[in-house]
């Protein structure tokens, strides 16, 4: 195999934002594979970048002359390539169950809380809370049925439901602190396994390896959300 065909590349964004690729950037760093990074501008992308994907999006992984898009593809990619570091357990059922949890914080949570905040009055902002909670009700019911504590999913053991799910928790903290500090989303503090959860994902250093840090977040949030929506 050429020394081409051998380079892994992961095509991000220029302030590394997107808790997309971020969990791509996660689980390469956990399995220990090399890589280098292409940025591309999502606002003025390069016309060449459709041979890579042509819905143009990130991330996208270039491994052994093949382009791989979408995340969850991706980090499934991953383990696959590096079965013996375990991100997903050899168990069928909990292979499901985490599968089945990261399609659940992104349906019940990520997408109708985005959703619920296309409004930013106070009405709206309560709407986003009524929305999310229950969510974030039967994740901890998801979280308690696998261990009664943490800090991962499957209690001490990481895995890609860990992946998934960090780095979207972060944002969602770091924007709603920030911007939103009258949004109280009280049942992840009234609920000691879930609150375990929460923190213990972003407290991985994979993952604060491939953060960008609070202010970047909430900065491109206001100015594409707030101070010049498209």
């Amino acid at each position: 195999m050429s020394s081409a065909a051998r380079k892994v590349t992961l095509y991000t964004l220029p302030t590394a934002v997107s808790p997309f690729v971020q969990r791509a950037a996660i689980a390469l760093n956990e399995v220990g594979l090399a890589y280098e990074t292409f940025a591309i501008d999502i606002y003025n992308k390069p016309s060449w970048y459709k041979n890579v994907n042509p819905e143009t999006k990130v991330p996208v992984l270039t491994i052994q002359g093949k382009n791989i898009a979408e995340s969850l593809i991706i980090i499934e990619l991953i383990n696959d390539l590096k079965p013996e570091k375990g991100l997903l357990p050899s168990d069928p059922i909990l292979r499901a169950q985490i599968r089945f949890v990261i399609q659940f914080y992104d349906t019940k949570i990520f997408s109708a809380g985005n959703n619920a905040l296309s409004d930013l009055s106070d009405q709206g902002l309560k709407r986003y809370v009524d929305t999310v909670t229950p969510g974030y009700a039967r994740i901890n019911e998801l979280l308690l049925e696998q261990a009664s504590s943490g800090p991962y999913f499957l209690g001490s053991r990481y895995s890609l439901a860990d992946i998934a799910i960090a780095p979207f928790a972060a944002r969602q903290k770091a924007i709603i602190g920030a911007v939103f500090p009258n949004i109280h989303i009280d049942i992840i503090d009234k609920s000691p396994r879930l609150k375990e959860f929460m923190e213990g994902i972003v407290d991985r250093p994979s993952f604060k390896d491939t953060y960008p840090g609070d202010k970047v977040i909430v900065d491109d949030f206001v100015e594409h959300f707030i101070t010049n929506p498209k």
